[in-house]
């Protein structure tokens, strides 16, 4: 099978979701091109072969974060570098300018499949509202909310992230049959469980601290909660320390100061992502708040495909995916949204090295088995063959019915 996968995201980001599965794909013989937007080039279109993949990166005339399939200059060269390619299967991700109006403006030339993912839930009180200007929401909501609602039913298959994402789907009019639940894998292949002391010299850690780790790049939704509760738990257990990486790591310190936990967190900021699969090594356990938020019951946190196999229980709250995968899987305990609580969840582990081995363990499985690529690889080729199936049984070339919003 010749397939395209198109993202609005940068080379460096699509590699969490998008940049997965055309691995995966690409393993199992399939001819895989993916087409993404470049983390920097602002003029040329860059292309080149990795991991069996062919990638191909537009350029965008935006800067840093708002490189985000928002550029009409993007939009254009993707649509002219499509010109004169044959695809059997498009995969978008998502569906914002950059990614939809090329994807589309190639169909109309081409019969063939159509897969839109759905991996974040943004308008409609989502992510659009969290860590945002007040004045973001009601500006730029209803700009969000078309472009991730207005084109679903143009799919032959839906994937999505998360089940509240499946549902707010099936409102928007595309058939329940079409919608397969896909979430991001596990990395185990590229993790071998260490002694949690092991790396801890080389980020100036101590060897004979308890260490919470959590990860965010950009979406810190919660941490206050976290850092509240590790405040409380350090009463008990005063040899915790939390440890952090990834962006906002001045707020986050700030925010450790304010709440007086400033002793018990550190924060490494971005890393390299060979250093950062040393740095989450050295953790006994992750903790990382999922609050009930629209956001979080639309998603599924990105974090768990690293923190599942380095073989550490979790502390989280069950909410959305959360609560489904602690309520089937023995990986880690589950604490109410309360710093009270998260904390008495924190010393429960902390004080039971047995327990922790033994969830540990279930987690490294689950990466695995259940939740590692190869297996979510699976799911996703069964999705694909269901769309060309019913595509070949379509009467006639016309698009699906545009939808009429929810």
């Amino acid at each position: 099978m010749k397939a395209l996968l198109v993202t609005h995201h940068r080379r460096r980001k699509a590699s969490f979701r998008s940049g997965n599965f055309a691995r995966e794909l690409a393993r199992r013989n399939h001819e895989i091109t993916l087409l993404c937007t470049s983390n920097k080039a602002r003029i040329g279109v860059k292309e080149y072969d990795k991991d069996g993949v062919h990638y191909v990166e537009a350029p965008d005339l935006l800067f840093g974060n708002l490189r985000s399939g928002w550029d009409a200059w993007s939009t254009y060269r993707r649509v002219r570098w499509l010109k004169g390619k044959s695809y059997d299967l498009v995969h978008a991700f998502d569906t914002r300018p950059a990614t939809i109006y090329p994807v589309l403006s190639y169909l109309e030339t081409h019969w063939t499949p159509l897969i839109i993912d759905w991996c974040d839930w943004w308008g409609r009180g989502g992510l659009i509202k969290e860590q945002r200007p007040f004045w973001y929401g009601p500006v730029f909501g209803p700009i969000e909310t078309y472009y991730e609602e207005h084109f679903r039913t143009h799919a032959d298959a839906t994937t999505v992230i998360s089940h509240a994402l499946g549902k707010r789907a099936e409102r928007l009019g595309v058939p329940a049959e079409t919608i397969h639940w896909i979430p991001n894998g596990a990395s185990a292949n590229e993790v071998q469980p260490t002694d949690p002391k092991t790396h801890r010299d080389e980020f100036g850690l101590p060897k004979d601290a308890c260490l919470l780790f959590d990860s965010a790049l950009d979406v810190t939704i919660g941490t206050e909660l976290a850092l509240r509760a590790v405040k409380i738990a350090a009463r008990k257990c005063p040899q915790i320390l939390m440890v952090m990486t990834g962006g906002k790591a001045g707020k986050l310190k700030a925010a450790a100061r304010k709440i007086g936990v400033e002793e018990h967190f550190r924060h490494l900021g971005i890393l390299p992502y060979a250093s950062l699969l040393k740095a989450l090594a050295c953790a006994d356990m992750f903790v990382f708040p999922f609050t009930d938020t629209v956001a979080n019951r639309g998603r599924w946190p990105g974090r768990m495909g690293l923190f599942l196999p380095m073989g550490r229980p979790v502390v989280t709250n069950p909410v959305g995916e959360m609560e489904t995968l602690l309520a089937t899987e023995e990986i880690g305990l589950a604490a109410r949204e309360t710093p009270e609580d998260m904390a008495e969840q924190i010393a429960t582990l902390v004080s039971d090295p047995a327990l922790r081995n033994r969830l540990g363990a279930n987690a490294r499985r689950l990466a695995e088995t259940t939740l590692s690529w190869s297996h979510i690889t699976d799911e996703i080729e069964r999705c694909y063959a269901d769309a060309r199936d019913r595509f070949s049984r379509r009467p006639s070339r016309r698009r699906p019915p545009r939808p009429s919003g929810e």
